[in-house]
């Protein structure tokens, strides 16, 4: 193994090591689903772990879809993708989430969008 894979491979393990810590438990929330207990770290910790470890410049998101389900029109469903460089190699993951679209009581119009 050559010089340069070594230190790129050196740089792999502490990126992935750094992404992968636990986050502290105060971080973590819980949202309850059809009497399901989930537990969840918010989206602006999971941005902020990234910007820290890989940097503000070296990773970017991406909605490919967004969409309400068809059987549940209050649920919203989004399939993102996250690219990042690491240790000169490129990155890519996908994940689908979705939520509750909520609604103010009066007059019942859509709320949260931003979410």
């Amino acid at each position: 193994m050559s010089e340069e894979s070594e230190m790129q491979n050196k740089e792999l393990n502490e990126v992935t090591r750094a992404l992968y810590a636990q986050f502290p438990a105060e971080m973590e929330k819980i949202m309850v689903v059809s009497g399901v207990e989930l537990r969840f770290i918010p989206v602006s910790e999971v941005i902020n772990r990234l910007n820290k470890v890989l940097g503000i410049d070296s990773w970017s998101s991406e909605v490919l879809r967004l969409e309400r389900d068809p059987q549940e029109p209050d649920e919203i469903i989004a399939h993102v993708s996250i690219t990042a460089d690491i240790a000169g190699k490129r990155v890519i993951k996908h994940g689908v989430g979705g939520t509750s679209n909520k609604r103010n009581k009066s007059p019942g119009t859509p709320d949260d969008h931003d979410n």
